[in-house]
């Protein structure tokens, strides 16, 4: 049985959603709580851009890599059914503005709430359970949830070396792209 199609409107809504409460929670956190505020972690340089695109590119290529192993060896299949048939397809009518749009607003989003608020104050173990938890499509699909943990902690080790959210955010923004290239690709591909 084939899964609807979803069209961009719905796949871009499904994005911005879940960004769009992170936001206002991360508003309403910096207004009740003004020690909080996460400007002062807003300190760019070229290393900073530089470390985050090359950090973002080498999880991205991770993610892709463990891809294929699960491909190959039907060990963790469930992600290879993730990537195939459930997301390639919602990313399908995206374009490209959209996934650099998309990849901004929640590499931005997530990093600001997970690293620039929740990391100072619970910690890197629990601030990467509950990204995990925000990543958990399901209990067929618990290895995406690990592999969100797991990287929420790199952000979160990028985060405490730079003192800088720019480093985490340019990160995740690149895995985020480059990942939604892929899948588009691949959605792309099966349609030919």
């Amino acid at each position: 049985m084939s899964r609807p199609e979803v069209t961009r409107e719905k796949t871009i809504w499904m994005i911005v959603t879940p960004q769009i409460a992170i936001l206002l929670i991360s508003i309403l956190w910096i207004y009740f709580f003004p020690k909080d505020n996460v400007y002062k972690y807003f300190n760019f340089s070229l290393w900073i851009l530089f470390e985050g695109l090359l950090t973002g590119f080498g999880l991205a290529l991770a993610g892709y890599g463990f891809y294929f192993f699960a491909k190959k060896t039907k060990k963790f299949y469930e992600a290879v059914e993730l990537f195939e048939q459930v997301l390639s397809p919602a990313f399908k009518n995206l374009k490209f503005i959209d996934l650099f749009l998309l990849s901004f607003i929640s590499g931005f989003n997530e990093e600001v709430f997970f690293r620039g608020l929740l990391f100072p104050r619970i910690g890197i173990i629990l601030s990467s359970l509950a990204f995990g938890l925000l990543h958990f499509p399901g209990e067929k699909y618990w290895i995406y949830a690990v592999w969100a943990t797991c990287s929420a902690a790199l952000f979160a080790y990028l985060f405490f070396l730079s003192n800088s959210l720019w480093l985490p955010i340019v990160a995740h923004f690149t895995n985020n792209f480059i990942g939604m290239v892929l899948l588009t690709r691949m959605a792309n591909k099966k349609n030919i």
